[in-house]
């Protein structure tokens, strides 16, 4: 519980109190005192990195905080600027980088995203604020 709620305060002072600014999935990790999430793919262990950010998603839930994970995202590649696939998967979405996704599940599911980053932007403003 101690890497989660470490990478949990920083993405939510970072993050989402910083005008819901996104945050790579590096920082997060390194917040937590975790590996570089791309040398646990490298290594063969990309569960490692599913796994943390489901238990993140949840754990948000728990401490009755915004969809945090929303603002977790790669930072190169064809997912620049994109969350990973489990945070679609975590939230029953298809995944709109998805080879295979239908068009109108891209959009619905990119929607989807915006939303909850939007919901972690207007968190952050009420934090910051004191209105919590």
């Amino acid at each position: 519980m101690d890497q989660l709620d470490a990478a949990i305060d920083f993405v939510t002072s970072n993050g989402a109190e910083d005008r819901g600014q996104t945050i790579s999935y590096a920082r997060v990790f390194q917040a937590a005192g975790l590996p570089n999430p791309q040398n646990l793919h490298e290594s063969g262990e990309s569960h490692r990195v599913t796994e943390f950010m489901a238990a993140f998603h949840h754990r948000c839930r728990d401490r009755q905080l915004p969809p945090l994970d929303a603002l977790v995202v790669h930072v190169a590649g064809s997912r620049a600027g994109f969350p990973g696939v489990g945070y679609f998967r975590v939230n029953g979405k298809a995944d709109p980088r998805g080879e295979r996704v239908a068009p109108e599940a891209q959009v619905a599911s990119t929607r989807f995203w915006e939303m909850q980053r939007e919901e972690c932007k207007r968190w952050g403003v009420k934090s910051r604020r004191g209105q919590l």
